[in-house]
Parts: C-alpha cells; sequence; structure tokens
C-alpha cells in the first residue's frame, strides 16, 4: 500500500478524533467541588455577608491560634465570649469539601480543640461565626496545617 495524502489525512483524522475522545473521557471522569453547595443563595444574599464582615472588623484579632503537636487549638478573647449567644468554627479546605470540619462553640468555653488526625496537612480557612444579641458575626483567618 501506497502512502498518499489521502491517507495522510485519514490518520491524521483518526487520531485527532481519539485524541478528542480521550480528552471527553478524562474531562467527564474528574471531581468539580464548587466553593459552596448553595453557591446561588450566598450570591444573592451578598450584601447582608458584607454587613456581617463590617461589623465583625473590630473582632478580627480576637482569635489566637496555637499548633500543638496532636491539637489544633483556637483561643477565643474573654470579652468576646462573654457576649456570645451561639457559635461555630468551621474549618474549610478549598481543595476538598469533604475534609471541611464543624464545631460548636458555647459560651461556656474559651477555646476550641480540632484533633490534627481529622485534619489533613495544607491550607484551611478558619471561619468563626457567632450570634450575639440577634446580630450574626464572622471572622476568617487562613490557617497551615503540618
Amino acid at each position: 500500500m501506497k502512502f498518499t495524502w489521502g491517507t495522510g489525512i485519514f490518520l491524521f483524522l483518526v487520531l485527532f478524533l481519539a485524541a478528542c475522545a480521550v480528552f471527553i473521557v478524562f474531562a467527564t471522569r474528574q471531581q468539580v467541588n464548587l466553593v459552596h453547595k448553595d453557591y446561588y443563595e450566598k450570591g444573592v444574599d451578598y450584601s447582608e455577608q458584607m454587613k456581617v464582615d463590617e461589623r465583625s472588623k473590630s473582632f478580627a484579632q480576637s482569635l489566637t491560634l496555637i499548633n500543638e503537636n496532636d491539637f489544633f487549638k483556637v483561643l477565643i478573647d474573654s470579652a468576646l465570649v462573654a457576649k456570645l449567644d451561639s457559635g461555630r468554627m468551621y474549618m474549610y479546605r478549598p481543595s476538598n469539601s469533604k475534609n471541611d470540619i464543624t464545631l460548636p462553640v458555647n459560651s461556656a468555653n474559651n477555646h476550641v480543640q480540632f484533633e490534627k488526625s481529622k485534619l489533613i496537612n495544607g491550607r484551611y480557612i478558619l471561619k468563626f461565626t457567632w450570634y450575639s444579641e440577634g446580630l450574626r458575626y464572622q471572622v476568617n483567618r487562613p490557617v497551615n496545617i503540618q
């Protein structure tokens, strides 16, 4: 069989279509993690989130982060604990939502401990959300777990 320009075009098209098929199979098997499952609702409430962020600016330095051997500890300023009605600590892993951890915060404790065995080394965002006198507050802090 003689290799002509028609054979070359045919081989090129076959290889191109095979490469496209391989890419499509690869792309459909990739896991897609959205930032939030309720992304649309959070976008609608963005003006409320801006008000919460403005209210919470004065509490930005009220958390002390301690990285121990077995635990990651968050100490809450005693003045803030006195005003606290209810709250929660949320360790948000941007790369994989399956590694997120949420713990409740009450006014009886001024600290929260996360077990390092449940955390993966890398970057987290600590989100401390609490209510005081019917108003919501939130402080975000980046955290690196080693």
